[in-house]
């Protein structure tokens, strides 16, 4: 509705002009018409500027409101002084006089409903001073005019298309206002407003939303199911969200609430983290130092050793699921996200994350080979055997088996060994890189025996 705020500015010049060899006859001098030209003009620019991505406040909103309506005011003005200083001699030219003005002003009175934010009751009550506006004054020069035929000729005809406009001003107002209180409706899970949507994967959405009430952000994922999924998969989610919200640790991320939507779809909320995550921070600077791979790294055990204790496994460790951020003027914190938030869906081995009924929802390249076997009892091992293949991208800048389709990355985490960071030309101390590819090993028993270990280990590693 919006963009049809265009078609007035767009079509009217062209009217106008295709008018030009009949200036004489209907009243409109050339300069009317640049003037109307040049009016389309910037109401094409204020519907550009009404229509960009970024939010306009109220303040602005009326001041363009007021440039709008003034310029058209000013140029509306002109052409009605113009006309009824020359008269019409007939009623064909009363009537194509009424025609020609009210087109204009017809014009502007749709692109404002449409495209000026309104009320549709504000609307309504524009509409009718700038109808009133126009009619009163021409109804009062045209009753001097000496014919009663040719004065009640132009009237009615201009006031049969100043109402008409009106009426489809107010209507497109009042569509928009409705439709936009059903998005805003819609955009809202429980206490939480939806504000704008962070990224996407295979299992929803996360949105920036607040708590209504709060005030407080946070954000929101919406998880979604196939089709066919039975009710036991959402009470396994919901079990999942209760168990992780039972998590404390402060480079876990913390889980505020959860809930259904009128839909059905299942949401949680958790906190707000403002940061970029592992692989945003992979991409845009390469491979990181050692002592800040290592410094994550212990966050992370950190995270993994409570939820362990407590008989959780993450199951997708990933350079997207870690955050960094900063938290209470503490820079370069970790955050573990979406701790068993993963589950069995469809099998699409054409993208990174790989599910099947019977194997647990992973992302291959980070995959322990027990998950690659599509062993159902994993191990606190399992998230080991990831964590190690997330400080191997950390440090290398690429996955241990990069490159390859996900079925040959899934082969290989089951039979190959990946390559040295020497091979690779990385410099990494000797007790950082055993600490790397033993958490590599193909048997969980040959991983550390818990991520306290890890941590140490890597600690130890550094001095």
């Amino acid at each position: 509705l919006r963009l049809l705020g265009f078609v007035p500015p767009a079509l009217l010049p062209l009217f106008l002009l295709a008018r030009l060899p009949l200036d004489e006859t209907s009243g409109i001098s050339r300069a009317v018409v640049g003037a109307v030209v040049i009016f389309a003009a910037l109401s094409g620019l204020t519907a550009a500027f009404v229509l960009t991505p970024r939010r306009l406040g109220v303040a602005a909103l009326r001041v363009v409101e007021g440039v709008f309506v003034g310029s058209a005011s000013t140029i509306w003005i002109a052409m009605t002084l113009h006309f009824l200083r020359h008269p019409p001699t007939d009623r064909p030219a009363a009537l194509a006089g009424a025609v020609a003005a009210s087109t204009f002003w017809v014009s502007t009175m749709i692109a404002y409903g449409v495209y000026i934010p309104n009320t549709w009751r504000r609307c309504a009550a524009v509409m009718v001073a700038m109808a009133l506006g126009a009619i009163l004054p021409d109804a009062f020069v045209a009753s001097s005019w000496p014919n009663p035929v040719i004065q009640w000729s132009y009237v009615f005809t201009k006031l049969f298309w100043l109402v008409d406009g009106a009426v489809l001003g107010i209507y497109g107002a009042y569509r928009i206002e409705i439709l936009t209180e059903g998005a805003n409706v819609a955009q809202k899970l429980g206490q939480y407003v939806l504000k704008e949507k962070l990224g996407a994967g295979g299992m929803g959405e996360v949105y920036l939303a607040q708590h209504e009430l709060l005030r407080r952000p946070c954000a929101v994922k919406l998880i979604r199911t196939g089709e066919g999924e039975d009710a036991s998969a959402q009470a396994r989610f919901e079990r999942e969200v209760q168990a992780t919200a039972t998590l404390t640790h402060p480079n876990t991320v913390q889980i505020y609430d959860y809930g259904h939507a009128a839909d059905g779809t299942f949401y949680y909320a958790m906190e707000y983290l403002p940061g970029a995550s592992l692989e945003q921070l992979i991409e845009r600077d390469g491979p990181m130092q050692a002592h800040r791979v290592v410094h994550l790294l212990a966050q992370l055990c950190g995270a993994l050793a409570e939820a362990h204790a407590l008989g959780l496994l993450h199951r997708d460790i990933k350079p997207s699921n870690v955050i960094i951020c900063e938290r209470g003027r503490v820079a370069d914190v970790a955050k573990l996200l979406d701790f068993g938030l993963v589950s069995v869906l469809h099998t699409n081995l054409g993208d990174d994350r790989l599910t099947q009924v019977g194997l647990v929802l992973g992302t291959p390249a980070f995959m322990s080979p027990e998950q690659c076997a599509g062993d159902e009892e994993l191990s606190p091992a399992s998230d080991l055997y990831s964590l190690g293949a997330l400080g191997y991208y950390l440090l290398a800048g690429r996955a241990p088996f990069a490159g390859r389709s996900p079925t040959q990355v899934l082969a290989a985490h089951l039979y190959e060994q990946p390559k040295s960071f020497s091979a690779l030309g990385v410099a990494v101390s000797a007790a950082v890189e055993d600490a790397i590819f033993r958490c590599l090993a193909k048997t969980p028993s040959e991983r550390f025996a818990s991520a306290v270990e890890l941590e140490q280990a890597l600690r130890s590693a550094m001095g």
